[in-house]
């Protein structure tokens, strides 16, 4: 679960709380707003930690993915990567704005790329658990002797997402070939209107080789 002080500006808006309250559902504090050991690192997520996290920019976020309690049929078959979907929702301010009043189109990029990074890092820690509970076996492979960058994004922006405004940021995960993930990513607002898509693609390395 998220952190209670992260979650309560989003739980008091309607829409935002029917999604982390639905059934099954797992809230995170994204990777960019975690700490480990209460130190924040100083190499990596500064523009969404540092940057955009303040009451002109992005002041709050919070993700979330549907929990595979019980893995479903075929999950052998797409090891190490458990989740279907993963979520964030981004609180938008006018620090964020390109033109006339709507959000930069490269931040609205920015925003899908940091989905699906929160995907990977999450999908990771759900592996780790799997098999820590004894629901994967020993052999199971996840994430920890590779990283993940992005390699490709190919964007379509729709309509103008006007400021402020909350959206939510979905990265559904399609297939992995080889060292390559792929994704479909969707930024909706309230009502389900699509204000941007992207199929993106991430490439494994070793670690210690970036």
């Amino acid at each position: 679960m998220a952190d209670a002080t992260k979650t309560t500006h989003l739980k008091d808006v309607p829409w935002c709380a029917a999604l982390i309250n639905a059934p099954n559902t797992v809230t995170f504090v994204p990777p960019s707003h975690a700490t480990k050991d209460g130190v924040e690192s100083s190499s990596q997520d500064q523009l969404f930690a540092r940057q955009l996290r303040n009451n002109e920019g992005i002041p709050h976020c919070l993700g979330f993915y549907p929990d595979p309690k019980d893995l479903p049929d075929g999950a052998a078959s797409k090891l190490p990567f458990l989740l279907s979907s993963s979520s964030i929702i981004f609180d938008l301010r006018p620090g964020v704005n390109g033109y006339n009043g709507t959000v930069h189109g490269g931040l609205i990029t920015a925003l899908m790329d940091e989905s699906m990074g929160a995907y990977l890092v999450m999908n990771d820690k759900l592996h780790r658990q799997k098999k820590a509970d004894g629901l994967l076996p020993p052999t199971s492979k996840g994430f920890e002797d590779v990283g993940f960058v992005t390699a490709r994004m190919d964007t379509r922006l729709i309509k103008p997402i006007r400021t402020p405004q909350i959206v939510v940021v979905t990265s559904h995960f399609v297939e992995a070939n080889g060292r390559k993930a792929y994704f479909r990513v969707v930024v909706k607002g309230e009502k389900g209107q699509e204000y941007a898509t992207c199929d993106g693609t991430w490439i494994s390395f070793p670690r210690g080789k970036l």
